[in-house]
């Protein structure tokens, strides 16, 4: 439940201002011009932007914990700031190093926050730029399309198919990004999936495959879903499995 729970604080938080009550940047950048270039772009400044790199200095100086100017520009929901970063060499893939609040936590990176936003725009200029759609929080244990799965961003989940991400890893429990889209009903993204190539027959360190969380989880057989699900029990029955003795 911590693992949604998570999610879902990300999602409200990305649907509105990250700027209201949100720390200052001296609590996290201690070097001035550091401090500097978060601030400059969090608030899209590229003309101060382009003098703090011109002066020499770094898209990829970290303030505590390894929080970067690029995930502050990402948290401020600041496009122009995060696009020049990148495109001057800012890595997407710095993971932070400690807990901070509710959101700023250990092992996170503007990789994983990108695949949360609900603006498809950041995980896709965070892919172009080097971001790694395999990138693995060890703490959270999870890949940047269980994030978008546990945020429930449809968009992003099939940015993520696109752009190579392994359908068949699994968390330190054996659950992959399949199981986790069946515990929250989204059955139009495991067809996605199982097309893309996911292995249903993975089984989560108890024993159980997909096919156990298919028949324990409820759907609303009134709801759209519950087609999709119907669909993945036909593409699992068309790959072998015996979903009726299948656990």
């Amino acid at each position: 439940m911590r693992l949604f729970s998570l999610f879902a604080f990300a999602a409200f938080l990305f649907a509105s201002c990250a700027t209201v009550g949100s720390p200052p940047a001296s609590k996290f950048f201690l070097d001035p011009k550091v401090r500097s270039l978060a601030e400059a772009a969090a608030s899209g400044d590229i003309a101060k932007l382009d003098r703090l790199v011109s002066a020499g200095v770094s898209v990829n100086a970290m303030g505590r914990g390894q929080v970067t100017s690029l995930m502050w520009a990402l948290l401020h929901q600041n496009k122009k700031g995060l696009a020049f970063l990148l495109a001057h060499g800012a890595d997407p893939n710095v993971q932070l190093t400690e807990d901070f609040d509710e959101l700023l936590i250990e092992g996170v990176s503007t990789m994983s926050y990108a695949a949360q936003h609900k603006d498809s725009w950041y995980l896709k200029e965070v892919l172009s730029r080097g971001g790694n759609p395999n990138l693995v929080n060890s703490v959270r244990s999870q890949t940047p399309i269980m994030a978008a799965i546990g945020s429930m961003r449809p968009e992003n989940v099939r940015i993520l198919i696109s752009a190579g991400a392994n359908l068949d890893w699994q968390d330190r429990d054996g659950r992959t990004a399949m199981m986790a889209a069946t515990t929250l009903n989204q059955y139009e993204l495991i067809c996605a999936m199982l097309e893309a190539g996911a292995d249903p027959k993975l089984r989560k360190r108890w024993g159980t495959s997909i096919v156990s969380d298919i028949k324990v989880i409820r759907t609303d057989p009134k709801s759209e879903q519950w087609k999709w699900r119907a669909k993945v029990i036909e593409r699992l029955i068309a790959l072998g499995i015996d979903f009726e003795h299948e656990r």
